[in-house]
């Protein structure tokens, strides 16, 4: 388990592992929580912490809880290096003789377990070198530096792309290989790509959206709720808020979610028609639907329901609303941008929608398409519907729910 990092972008004024994750008297430090999670791992015989050079180990050694771990479970802190590879080399040459060893990162504290039994079991199946990767959900831009820009010089397809996590598994053999070869270059940032700097093929399994690695204060505090959500034994309820023009299939999403999630679907245009044939004249509708949508979805929450709020949604001023009922309900917040890539399916789309609440006038492609939007930056996922089909989207928001 490397635990190395200075922590210099969380900014926290101490080692990265040392730094407390939680509210009040339950806080822990992170590298409590990764030892945590590392002791699920079944057949685990052995943990090695590597600590900051220094002083380190020493602070380390007193935060670590020995009783997370099976009486039958060694664990040994060693000062690591200047670099990862350093580091890592530091845990090996203290390692029992084990015929499998895990590299995983501190940082990554709130990895499920069954993340680790996916990367032992593939390790065991026959794969020397093996990593834990999610797909890459962001156009991705291969850049050289000019001047005060940069230029772009590819665009690599996604399709073909993975995020690896850890931990990553490997035969001993074929990890002490590596790395003797790779001895004094700093220049690998993880051991598996050492192993394909030596010819080694690295297999790739399902990772998890909660292997985040904590590196800025943001990423602290999501990594905060996971812990507290741990402490308090209970179920939070989630939100999960979508944002997207009309036709690119948000309500159709939005009923998958809710049967994937069991969770109330909050849709804002069944509200607004309420409101109208309740008596309410069109021109005062305004922001009463989202108004509605809100108070709805508080009730929801209150009573530890789940929520998918299917809305429009195009401006900051209304995400930031929903944003505050999250931080003022205690609930996870999943926030989803949909759009439609292929300007065609589109407008097709748009143009052949048949409503399905009495008295709901549809848009036309012209007033959708001249709508203002603003992109929403802080969005968990964004999900393109000319290239994803509903299953697949609502895999992929169940998976950030979890």
């Amino acid at each position: 388990m490397v635990a190395a990092g200075q922590g210099t972008r969380l900014g926290a004024g101490m080692p990265k592992a040392l730094v407390p994750v939680g509210s009040g008297p339950q806080a822990r430090p992170l590298v409590h929580h990764a030892l945590s999670g590392a002791a699920a791992v079944a057949d685990l015989s052995h943990v090695v912490v590597v600590a900051p050079p220094g002083d380190g180990a020493a602070a380390l050694e007193q935060a670590l809880d020995h009783s997370l771990l099976p009486a039958e479970v060694g664990l040994q802190v060693v000062p690591g290096g200047a670099e990862r590879v350093d580091s890592v080399q530091a845990g090996l040459a203290v390692m029992p003789r084990v015929g499998i060893v895990l590299v995983h990162d501190a940082a990554r504290a709130f990895t499920p377990p069954e993340v680790f039994e996916r990367v032992v079991h593939a390790v065991r199946s026959g794969h020397a070198a093996v990593v834990p990767a999610l797909p890459v959900t962001d156009t991705v831009k291969q850049v050289l530096p000019h001047g005060e820009v940069d230029l772009v010089t590819a665009t690599p397809d996604r399709a073909s792309l993975r995020a690896v996590q850890t931990p990553q598994g490997f035969l001993r053999e074929t990890l002490e290989r590596a790395h003797a070869q790779a001895r004094g270059e700093a220049r690998h940032t993880d051991d598996a790509g050492m192993v394909e700097a030596i010819g080694g093929h690295v297999a790739v399994v399902a990772g998890h959206l909660r292997a985040l690695k904590v590196t800025t204060p943001q990423d602290l505090d999501v990594a905060a709720r996971w812990a507290d959500e741990g402490v308090a034994g209970e179920p939070v309820p989630v939100l999960v808020v979508l944002s997207g023009l009309p036709g690119v299939g948000k309500t159709t999403v939005a009923r998958a979610a809710c049967r994937r999630l069991g969770a109330a679907h909050v849709r804002v245009d069944t509200l607004e028609q309420a409101l109208l044939r309740g008596g309410l004249p069109e021109a005062d509708l305004g922001a009463l639907g989202y108004a509605a949508a809100l108070a709805v979805a508080t009730d929801q929450l209150a009573v530890g329901c789940a929520v998918v709020a299917d809305l429009v949604n195009a401006v900051p001023e209304a995400r930031d609303a929903w944003e505050r009922l999250a931080h003022d309900s205690g609930a996870r917040l999943v926030r989803v941008e949909l759009g439609c890539s292929d300007p065609e399916i589109h407008r097709r789309r748009v143009q052949e929608r048949r409503p399905d609440l009495e008295g709901h006038r549809m848009p036309t492609w012209a007033e959708v398409r001249d709508r203002a939007w603003t992109p929403w930056p802080g969005a968990e996922l964004r999900i393109d519907t000319a290239q994803t089909d509903v299953e697949d989207a609502a895999d992929r928001i169940e998976e950030a729910c979890r």
